[in-house]
């Protein structure tokens, strides 16, 4: 059976004409260029995919944190870097919800890529969503 996610962020949302996932080595070499989210098969495991349900509940998320801010909350979370985050990202991402920042990031987390800075990466999400909650 296929895995839950096989799923690679280039920025930690975009909105463009869809919900698009690129690898990991282009999303860290273009971290704050290219903001796509893209679904594609891991290349070791063509059957890896994201379920139908999932998709759509990503890119309803995706839609209300728009093109503008998903970079900044990917590069705080999964690069590290203490960017700011403006005001207006912030009550875009409060008003997404804490469920939809949580799947996400697990999403992105659960790729092998990433997984093993889970822990690092989980701390960094909460921080976040703490500091726009102030």
């Amino acid at each position: 059976m296929a895995s839950f996610c096989k799923v690679t962020i280039i920025a930690f949302f975009v909105l463009a004409s869809g919900v698009f996932l690129s690898s990991p080595t282009q999303a860290i070499r273009t971290s704050e260029q290219d903001f796509g989210l893209a679904l594609e098969p891991s290349p070791d495991n063509g059957e890896d995919f994201i379920p139908k349900d999932l998709s759509h509940y990503l890119g309803e998320c995706v839609k209300k944190i728009g093109e503008e801010c998903g970079p900044i909350f990917f590069t705080r979370i999964f690069i590290g870097k203490k960017n700011v985050i403006p005001a207006s990202c912030c009550k875009k991402l409060l008003d997404m919800g804490e469920e939809c920042h949580d799947t996400i990031t697990e999403s992105i987390i659960s790729r092998p890529e990433f997984r093993a800075n889970a822990p690092l990466y989980e701390t960094r999400a909460i921080d976040v969503w703490n500091l726009c909650s102030l």
